[in-house]
């Protein structure tokens, strides 16, 4: 600001003193304030629908303080043009005041947790019931009550339980605080701040009605199993397998002796914390009390082989086939990819067939302790080459997937254990996530021409990626994950999900497709493969590679041509809270309502949005200035209208040595003495047609007639007001033409150190993809003329400091040149090519010739 200050120093130098010299100070100084404002809430403006493209990773925190700043920024806009004006835009406080709040209502919107009974049976609960129970008890429910497939017997622990757990220990707004202490892209805060929470909870207590109330539970299990079972213990949270998996990230105990249930409760709820459960729920949008934990308890299956149930197979979604995967013993291991699962696809059509299968070695099983607990127990000889299933059960597995696909309509991933008198039960259902669909035909492709390293595995998520390798062998790995780097890891492991959003892509010896890993890399859309058997001793760390997932390939170096046809969108979260908050509030921040201030309507009652406010006062704030001289006297300042050929109709306030003496109520061109805005203008007086006159513009100033969309918005020939404050050394030039809207300020002197412009541009009307081609236009040529400069959809921010007074004043021709040229340009735009050809035209006639 320093420069700025300086500047205003040299503009009041010539101005005359006294009480005028005074007011006109305080009112420049608002009107500097507000045009700060307002440019500050466009630009964020701009990059809150940049996170709309579904190419960024951003969590509510980022809409908390987004939304702090626009409201803030808001509020100065609005003070500083009461500030211009004495207080006569009282009504535009009230309008602010009023979308203030709803704005803060779209964001401050809670999820309350209903009320319920602490715990239900499992035979009270079905599919609708996700809020009071959570997800995955929701499924179980739904599939004892309605599908009518063997489940067991059991009961779900409220999420209401949760909220009366941490109110009975007056932990929420403590949880609260701690949540906010740390972001996604402060990955550095999420052991500490996790360690903190987990503690919090394991020092809480159980309320007594709590504790009453499963050890109640627990006795009626008793009676409808006829003994006194060990339990499985699961978390059932707010979420969990319904839109999101949540695959691995909370808790799960088994074999738990009843005495212990209450303490295994505190475990789960503590589960909601992990560092790798608290990035995956930042991650996916859910705010702190989405994170609501229902248990599920069921008595232990025996189990003799477990496994899991894809209704459709998950890299080949079209296929007509269910894919199966079994371990000997508890399923922990056939998920958690400690060891490879035999591996079954079987038809649907005809029934049965299988069409292929893989029983590789399976060394060791889990199983479970008489006493409670379980431990890993190897596979007795026999088995360890044997499949797990039998014709008659991988039969019963694909009717299984048949009554779930017709009942739930969606493809489902299950959970299944084998007893020891040979029966299935169904442990647990959740929609199958599936990556996108291939082309029709996807011939099998390898490229001679590059050095294929590795090209065996089984696919867990088509895509392509490339990046150097990055070797993942403990837990600590993963902390300093580069962006753009290839995972490379012995097993799988839901872990992993805390790098996915920087991975390029995942490798590993080991590992299922129906893994938990397998299916957070499908919600993530990270191009993987797995069970490669060799990729840690045939990679290195450091060596670029790129991994062609659609095809299964492992390629030396980075190859474009690949990476170019892997056309696959990455960790679309549009379905996910925060973006839909998101969404909603930039429906209360960024739509433009007020376009004409012509209409009676363009007032302060009638602003629905942030965005309204920001236009309405930027209006009034060049009105305010520019009626000084008629409400003041001449004592503060001179305005006067310029008096040109060209179709603009521009007011200027002079602060001092901008015009020549002898001027009365207009001006030409000519007379004007300010230095940056000589420059400017002159480079916006020169432009001429650029070849290939667009057909059917028949003069200069036609190319002002408004298009269809600009004429929706306000916009019309000859009518938009420009506004101009300058002196000697100093321009603020806020120029419209048509719908666009350039604001050039500049100070220009022999003192280096003082000099600086700065350039916005932003663009209204016609369609996305010109006003796309008019951006990136004004983008490429601002970067030729060395501006500093940033984008943010269509608007563009640029800036340069500290140059000689020659280079300055030419950067303001040129500048000049760049705002009548874009704006000739918009009926012509309409190729990607044209754009180009346009912008090389600009740079050769008005620009390289200057270098």
């Amino acid at each position: 600001m320093a420069p700025i200050k300086r500047a205003w120093q040299r503009l009041t130098q010539k101005v005359p003193p006294g009480d005028a010299q005074k007011e006109l100070e305080a009112k420049y100084l608002h009107f500097q304030r507000l045009l700060s404002a307002n440019n500050q809430v466009l630009s964020l403006m701009a990059d809150m629908e940049e996170k709309l493209s579904g190419d960024y990773l951003f969590d509510f925190q980022y809409i908390r303080s987004t939304v702090s700043q626009v409201c803030g920024e808001t509020e100065a806009l609005v003070a500083a043009l009461n500030g211009m004006g004495g207080g006569a835009y009282g009504d535009l406080i009230g309008a602010f005041s009023r979308i203030k709040q709803e704005v803060e209502a779209v964001l401050h919107h809670r999820r309350e947790i209903p009320v319920a009974p602490l715990v239900l049976s499992l035979d009270q609960v079905d599919a609708t019931m996700a809020e009071v129970v959570g997800g995955k008890n929701a499924n179980l429910g739904e599939v004892k009550a309605r599908v009518g497939l063997p489940a067991p017997n059991g009961f779900a622990v409220s999420t209401y339980a949760y909220k009366v757990f941490l109110d009975y220990n007056s932990l929420t707004e403590r949880i609260t605080q701690l949540l906010g202490r740390w972001s996604l892209d402060d990955l550095d805060s999420l052991a500490q701040v996790s360690d903190d929470l987990k503690e919090m909870i394991h020092g809480a207590r159980v309320p007594p009605e709590l504790e009453d109330a499963l050890l109640e539970a627990y006795e009626k299990l008793c009676r409808q199993e006829q003994g006194r079972p060990l339990l499985a213990v699961r978390s059932s949270a707010v979420g969990e397998d319904l839109t999101l998996t949540f695959a691995g990230q909370y808790a799960t105990y088994l074999n738990v002796p009843p005495e212990d249930l209450t303490r295994r409760y505190q475990d789960i709820v503590a589960s909601l914390f992990t560092p790798r459960a608290l990035f995956y729920y930042k991650n996916k949008g859910f705010k702190e009390e989405e994170m609501a934990m229902g248990i599920g308890v069921m008595p232990m299956i025996g189990a003799r082989a477990s496994g899991v149930l894809f209704t459709r197979r998950p890299d080949e979604a079209d296929s007509n086939a269910v894919l199966i995967n079994a371990v000997w013993g508890l399923g922990k291991y056939a998920v958690s990819g400690t060891i490879n699962p035999d591996y079954y696809l079987v038809a649907y059509e005809p029934p049965g067939l299988v069409l292929e299968q893989s029983i590789p070695p399976k060394q060791v099983m889990l199983k479970s302790r008489p006493q409670g607990g379980v431990e890993e127990a190897p596979v007795p000889r026999e088995l360890v080459e044997a499949p797990c299933l039998k014709p008659k059960h991988l039969a019963r597995l694909l009717n299984w997937a048949q009554i779930l696909e017709d009942h739930y309509q969606h493809p489902q991933d299950v959970e299944w254990a084998l007893d020891e008198d040979e029966k299935l039960w169904l442990l647990q259902t959740r929609p199958l996530k599936l990556p996108p669909r291939k082309p029709a035909e996807r011939p099998v492709r390898t490229l001679k021409s590059h050095k294929v390293l590795l090209d065996q595995g089984t696919v867990a998520c088509r895509g392509v990626g490339a990046g150097p390798v990055v070797m993942v062998r403990k837990e600590e790995d993963l902390r300093n994950f580069p962006q753009g780097g290839v995972l490379v890891a012995r097993h799988t492991s839901p872990k992993y999900v805390t790098v996915m959003p920087q991975a390029a892509a995942i490798i590993t010896d080991a590992g299922s497709p129906t893994g938990h890993m397998a299916l957070l890399a499908r919600e993530f859309q990270i191009p993987t493969i797995i069970n490669t058997g060799v990729a840690t001793k045939v990679l290195q760390p450091g060596q670029e590679v790129t991994v062609d997932a659609n095809y299964n390939n492992i390629y030396e170096g980075v190859i474009p041509e690949i990476l170019e046809s892997g056309d696959i969108k990455r960790n679309d979260l549009a379905d996910s809270p925060v973006f839909q908050t998101l969404k909603a509030v930039v429906k209360k921040v960024v739509p433009l309502n007020l376009i004409n201030p012509r209409d009676e309507s363009f007032s302060p009652e009638n602003c629905r949005t942030i965005h309204d406010l920001v236009r309405y006062g930027h209006e009034f704030s060049m009105r305010e200035m520019f009626r000084l001289t008629e409400t003041e006297g001449q004592a503060g300042g001179e305005v006067v209208d310029l008096d040109t050929d060209l179709p603009l109709k521009i007011r200027i306030l002079d602060l001092g040595g901008g015009l020549k003496a002898g001027w009365r109520r207009k001006v030409r061109p000519p007379q004007i003495e300010s230095l940056p805005f000589k420059a400017f203008w002159q480079g916006l007086a020169a432009m001429r047609w650029p070849q290939a006159k667009p057909q059917g513009v028949r003069s200069l100033a036609s190319v002002f007639a408004s298009t269809p969309e600009e004429a929706a918005q306000g916009a019309a020939t000859w009518s938009d007001q420009s506004y101009v404050v300058l002196s000697r050394n100093y321009m603020n030039f806020s120029i419209r033409l048509g719908y666009h809207l350039s604001t050039v300020e500049a100070y220009v002197c022999d003192q280096i150190n003082d000099n600086y412009l700065t350039f916005s541009f932003r663009g209204g009307g016609s369609t996305p993809e010109r006003r796309e081609r008019r951006v990136r236009l004004i983008e490429e040529i601002i970067d030729h003329l060395h501006l500093a400069y940033q984008r943010k959809g269509d608007l563009i921010e640029a800036r340069l400091a500290k140059y000689s007074p020659e280079k300055m004043l030419q950067r303001l021709e040129w500048l000049g040149k760049l705002t009548l040229y874009t704006k000739q340009l918009d009926m012509v735009m309409f190729s990607d090519g044209i754009v180009d050809w346009y912008i090389k035209d600009f740079l050769r006639e008005h620009v390289e010739v200057s270098f």
